[in-house]
């Protein structure tokens, strides 16, 4: 498959509806055949793919070469495939347990615990200065320094110093919030 045309991606950046149905349309075939190989419930693929493709969509001021857009396309299939099949095996352990009426209160406030906390570390992120915000994040998203680099056309060293930047702040701010 040929790479996309550098305009249709610039289109997309800009929020243009029809590359994002060229997009949609490129990669809709590919992605489901490779989600079914680790899900094989076609409405679960489906729903999954919708949900990839709004993210691509919010997130589609970070792609600025083919090979991003395709990178994040897959492993977010990847991911959500693993994410649905951990669910699938956590509701059913949880369907056993409740079935046993045994059910721990434990879990309900670990997982108010987990919630809380992963809204505090998003939140700490959005203060984070724009351009670290942005480079942490693709980072997060398993985008290597060498390609935020080259999509964002700064140096790898600026990439690792607002990476350093980024989690200092974030160490602190969320520090002080113990």
């Amino acid at each position: 498959m040929k790479p996309l045309s550098n305009s249709i991606l610039k289109q997309f950046r800009n929020g243009d509806n029809f590359a994002f149905k060229k997009i949609y349309e490129r990669y809709f075939d590919a992605l489901y055949l490779f989600g079914m190989k680790y899900i094989s419930t076609q409405d679960v693929m489906e729903d999954i793919l919708q949900e990839i493709f709004i993210k691509a969509w919010e997130k589609r001021a970070y792609f600025f070469h083919d090979l991003a857009l395709k990178a994040f396309l897959y492993k977010s299939v990847k991911n959500a495939c693993f994410n649905h099949i951990e669910h699938q095996s956590v509701k059913k352990k949880f369907e056993n347990r409740h079935d046993e009426s045994s059910y721990d209160e434990n879990i309900f406030f670990r997982n108010i615990i987990e919630e809380e906390v992963n809204r505090q570390i998003s939140e700490a992120v959005q203060e984070l200065p724009e351009s670290a915000r942005i480079i942490y994040l693709l980072s997060l998203n398993g985008v290597k320094n060498k390609e935020i680099a080259e999509d964002l056309k700064i140096s790898i060293n600026t990439v690792k110093t607002q990476k350093l930047r980024a989690n200092r702040f974030l160490k602190e701010k969320l520090k002080k919030q113990n």
